[in-house]
């Protein structure tokens, strides 16, 4: 039995090696990508506690590594406690991220709330040059322009911004946009973007959650099974054979001047 589950370990430390850089690369990649909507739109909070998915990617590492090495020290009880321990908290991780990414499809959900989002970030547009360059960026990569249309911008300024022409402004005025590229506001493909982020995290931390479930109890049955192992050799611990000394009587002794001990020399008659 003890085999079987040294091989489950096995198993579970590979899919754990594989699912933790995945997720954790996937998860960094995207936030990167991503970054602009924490200045074009509310949910900076709900995307920042991504990095909860990056911890608990990062944790899988000593974990799989751990999971290696309790079948080759099946008698550590040490080891499969830290093992345990590191997957408790990865767990832990994994969940927190898993509810925080919970109130991002939420917010999705509701569109008036990210349309309103960005279309106050839009009036910052022209003296903030941090928002600027994240509509730029954003613009460009989903290939929009405005929130719901084009119109939108001129709200908030006369011309259009480069980016809706495909082009990134360099503080020329023969930069600006006359007739845009994209002629579909942002607000689609933005929700579209987040909701395959949301779909791909949450699918890839729950099967990651369920193989670090595996391996906990795999872990707690090892430990638990050689606790009762040790308590069973030390309650039928074979008895040590009893010897017993042979002492053998010696002759009575007798002194040479007793009269006893001496020859009878009285002459025969």
């Amino acid at each position: 039995m003890m085999k079987n589950s040294g091989l489950v370990l096995f198993a579970c430390a590979g899919l754990l090696l594989s699912g933790g850089a995945v997720l954790g690369g996937s998860t960094a990649w995207s936030l990167l990508r991503m970054s602009y909507y924490f200045w074009t739109s509310d949910l900076g909070v709900e995307l920042g506690s991504s990095v909860l998915f990056i911890t608990g990617a990062l944790l899988c590492l000593p974990t799989c590594w751990l999971s290696t090495l309790v079948p080759y020290h099946v008698k550590s009880m040490a080891l499969m406690a830290t093992l345990m321990g590191l997957v408790t908290v990865a767990m832990l991780m994994l969940s927190m991220g898993l509810s925080s990414i919970t109130g991002l499809s939420r917010a999705l959900r509701e569109p008036s709330g990210l349309n309103s989002s960005m279309l106050r970030a839009m009036a910052f547009n022209s003296f903030d040059p941090s928002v600027k360059s994240a509509f730029s960026a954003m613009q460009i990569e989903l290939r929009c322009c405005g929130v719901q249309s084009y119109l939108d911008w001129y709200q908030h300024r006369r011309t259009l911004p480069p980016a809706c022409c495909g082009r990134i402004w360099n503080g020329k005025r023969g930069e600006q946009c006359d007739v845009p590229l994209y002629g579909t506001g942002c607000l689609r493909p933005a929700l579209a973007e987040l909701r395959r982020y949301t779909n791909a995290l949450s699918a890839l931390a729950s099967a990651i959650i369920i193989v670090m479930g595996v391996t906990l109890f795999t872990t707690a049955y090892i430990l638990v099974t050689n606790v009762v192992e040790r308590n069973e050799a030390r309650v039928f611990k074979p008895m040590q054979p009893l010897r017993v000394a042979c002492v053998a009587a010696h002759p009575p002794m007798v002194s040479l001047t007793s009269p006893a001990a001496l020859p009878n020399l009285t002459p025969q008659m």
